[in-house]
C-alpha cells in the first residue's frame, strides 16, 4: 500500500507502531477483484501508538491515508490455484549487504532476501529508499511505503515477503526515485499535498489509464488493470503493474497481446525500469480472462541466481 506518512503520525510509524486499525498493504484473504474498489475507494486514516523501539526517527517522512478494501460486488476473478515449487530458504551469506537493509532488528533471513530484491532495482531508486523497516509484531501491518520509507511484516513465506517488498518498492520508486520538476508545469495527479509535475516518467504511466490520482479515464474495464487492486489509484496501479512484471511477465506479455491498456503499461516498465527486457521471476499464473486480486499472492519460481 501506498503511504505517503502524514507528519502528525510520524512518531507512531517509525517509532515502533504497528498501527491497530491500520489495513494491511493487500488484502491477505481476497482472492478476487471488486467492482467497489474498481471504482473508487474510501479514505480512511487511523492509528495509535506502541512502544518504541531504537531505530532513528526520520524527520522528512509523512503518511497517506490509508485504504481498506471491500470484496462487495465481487466480479470473476479467481487466483490461479497452480502450486508454487518452492525455491531453497534464503539462508545465503553475503560477504555485505546493503546499509539500508543491514540493521540490527531485521532478521538475517528477511535481511538476504530484502537485500536481493533490492539489488535488481534501477540503481538511482535503490537510493532514494531512506529507512526500511521490518516488523515482526503479530498485528503488524503487511506493508506501507512512501517515497522514501518502507515497512514491511516479517515472519512470512518467503515468496509472499520478495513479492510484498516489490510491491512496496514501486511506491519508493514511482514517488521518490521518478519526479518531475516546477517548470515543467503541474498535472492533475497529486499524493496527498505532493503534486506530479509534467515530465515525471510516472505521470506518462498515470496517463494510461487515469485523469486524475484516483479517476479512471471513461471506457476504462476491470482488465485493463493487472489486478483488482491495481484498479484503486494510480500508485497501486504502479506498483502492481511492477510487481506483476518481476513475477508475472508471461501472463503480462499475454494480455497485451489484446489490451492497449496492459501493453502500454508493459512498455512503460520495458522503457523505464527494466529496458534490457529482465526476467526474474517465472510466473505460475496463467491468464484466462480472469483478473486476480494480488499480486504478491500470485505463484511463481524465483530464478534469481543466489
Amino acid at each position: 500500500m501506498r503511504a505517503k506518512l502524514l507528519a502528525i503520525l510520524i512518531g507512531s510509524v517509525l517509532l515502533g507502531v504497528a498501527p491497530n486499525a491500520t489495513p494491511s498493504s493487500i488484502a491477505r484473504n481476497h482472492t478476487v477483484a471488486s467492482i467497489g474498489s474498481f471504482w473508487q475507494g474510501k479514505i480512511n486514516s487511523t492509528s495509535s501508538a506502541k512502544k518504541p523501539t531504537s531505530r532513528p526517527l526520520y524527520a522528512s517522512v509523512k503518511r497517506t491515508a490509508l485504504r481498506p478494501r471491500s470484496t462487495r460486488n465481487v466480479i470473476v476473478a479467481q487466483v490461479t490455484t497452480t502450486p508454487v515449487i518452492n525455491p531453497q530458504p534464503a539462508t545465503r551469506k553475503v560477504s555485505s549487504l546493503l546499509p539500508i537493509v543491514d540493521q540490527p532488528d531485521i532478521r538475517e533471513r528477511e535481511k538476504i532476501i530484502a537485500d536481493e530484491v533490492f539489488r535488481l532495482m534501477p540503481e538511482k531508486c535503490i537510493a532514494a529508499l531512506k529507512s526500511f523497516y521490518v516488523r515482526y509484531e503479530p498485528d503488524a501491518p503487511r506493508g506501507l511505503a512512501g517515497k522514501e520509507n518502507m515497512i514491511v511484516k516479517g515472519g512470512l513465506p518467503e515468496e509472499e515477503f520478495r513479492a510484498l517488498l516489490v510491491h512496496e518498492f514501486g511506491h519508493v520508486m514511482d514517488l521518490g526515485c521518478f519526479q518531475g520538476s516546477v517548470s515543467s508545469g503541474e498535472t492533475a495527479f497529486k499524493d496527498g499535498g505532493d503534486i506530479m509535475y509534467n515530465d515525471d516518467p510516472s505521470v506518462q504511466f498515470y496517463d494510461i489509464s487515469w485523469t486524475a490520482s484516483n479517476v479512471q479515464k471513461a471506457g476504462m474495464k476491470p482488465e485493463d488493470f493487472v489486478t483488482g487492486y491495481a484498479s484503486w489509484d494510480v500508485f497501486e496501479d504502479f506498483s502492481e503493474s511492477l510487481a506483476y512484471y518481476v513475477f508475472q511477465r508471461s501472463a503480462f506479455t499475454e494480455r497485451a497481446r489484446s489490451n492497449a491498456s496492459i501493453a502500454a503499461k508493459l512498455r512503460w516498465f520495458e522503457t523505464y525500469v527494466f529496458p534490457n527486457g529482465k526476467t526474474l521471476g517465472q510466473g505460475l499464473h496463467t491468464w484466462s480472462g480472469e483478473v486476480p486480486w494480488d499480486s504478491t499472492k500470485l505463484p511463481y519460481n524465483w530464478n534469481v541466481a543466489r
